[in-house]
């Protein structure tokens, strides 16, 4: 898979500053393929992320002796993690002097007590396991993301790994917001998963990377630029700076690890006691996931929050998707606010109208 320069650059600030452990399985230290995984742990130290590199089991020098070829700017904490608090803070002397730390776990497994710990008492944004299995699938495909609440609460029976998702389900709840489980023996695994919008292994991840939150005057730019191509299309309207920023409390954005996917907007008509909803969009990338359906139903709930009876959208280009996914009933103009009749029929636009009670 071939990292696209945009989303690296899109994503060195976010990740700058960061610390990030990576626990590598014992089968994959004398694998050629480390020496990917290696390098590429070096190009992200290069950014500003600080690592821990944790090799499993009780001997970290060939861990060491690895990141020696490579040239990487490396010390080894000599005491395993298992033994005691001097190796974690030995560990956090390392990074301080901004170099990669590598330590020995002390223990077998990917989710070992010592590995998780120290994650949890460093504040590590990412745990990242490289395996040498393949990444978790439900139904026979690749799991890239899951909430780990949805991990507590499912039944993981048709899912491979199981235990896997568990242990890193738990390691979310300790206070480790990301955790990756990666196939160590694919080649550029590491920066594939890091810096592709997708990601090629599971990410386990702490509810808040998904959220639906209002729209800052600092996203304008983003969302204009994200619907540029379907106001060329005419599916959805024009809009400038100034109108979205006039009206900045109507938007809403949808966001995965605080990168903007989607957007709505909710449009007030407080003297016919209903609301429009609007705006509605999702990346080409993330269509398919349920993030459409997940912003029409918050936007109908403040609708009800705000005391609206019904709500009401009008679109040209998505006729099926509110007639079939959302199960709006087609409505005639008529039923419009007479302002918004007015502007629809100044427009041209040969839009429907849909709407249901709220």
């Amino acid at each position: 898979m071939a990292v696209n320069i945009r989303s690296v650059l899109e994503y060195v600030p976010y990740f700058r500053g960061k610390l990030m452990v990576v626990h590598i399985a014992r089968s994959l230290h004398e694998a050629d393929e480390l020496v990917d995984a290696l390098l590429d742990a070096d190009a992200l130290h290069e950014i500003g992320v600080r690592l821990v590199l944790v090799a499993e089991g009780d001997d970290a020098s060939v861990l060491q002796h690895r990141a020696n070829e490579c040239e990487m700017h490396a010390a080894v904490a000599d005491a395993p993690l298992s033994l005691d608090q001097a190796s974690v803070k030995r560990v956090s002397e390392i990074i301080e002097r901004r170099q990669i730390a590598i330590v020995a776990s002390g223990a077998d497994g990917r989710f070992d007590e010592g590995s998780v710990k120290l994650a949890v008492q460093l504040g590590a944004a990412k745990y990242i396991c490289l395996q040498t299995d393949e990444v978790p699938c439900r139904a026979g495909q690749p799991i890239f993301a899951i909430p780990e609440s949805d991990v507590a609460n499912a039944a993981l029976s048709d899912c491979t790994h199981p235990d896997e998702l568990l242990a890193a389900a738990e390691a979310c709840r300790r206070g480790i917001a990301r955790v990756h489980l990666l196939n160590g023996k694919q080649r550029g695994v590491l920066l594939d998963e890091l810096f592709s919008e997708e990601g090629v292994g599971t990410m386990v991840h702490a509810d808040s990377y998904r959220e639906i939150r209002p729209l800052r005057e600092d996203d304008i730019p983003e969302l204009l630029s994200m619907i540029a191509r379907c106001v060329a299309d005419e599916k959805l309207v024009q809009r400038t700076y100034e109108s979205i920023r006039d009206n900045l409390h109507s938007y809403y954005v949808y966001t995965l690890d605080d990168t903007i996917v989607g957007c709505v907007a909710l449009y007030p008509y407080p003297d016919e006691q209903c609301a429009e909803l609007g705006c509605l969009f999702i990346k080409k990338n993330y269509e398919g996931h349920g993030y459409g359906r997940a912003m029409c139903h918050f936007v109908e709930q403040k609708a009800r929050e705000l005391g609206f009876k019904r709500i009401f959208a009008v679109s040209q280009s998505a006729v099926d998707y509110f007639r079939t996914r959302l199960h709006y009933a087609q409505l005639p103009r008529t039923n419009l606010p007479s302002s918004r009749l007015q502007a629809l029929e100044e427009s041209g636009r040969h839009s429907a109208v849909f709407g249901r009670q709220l």
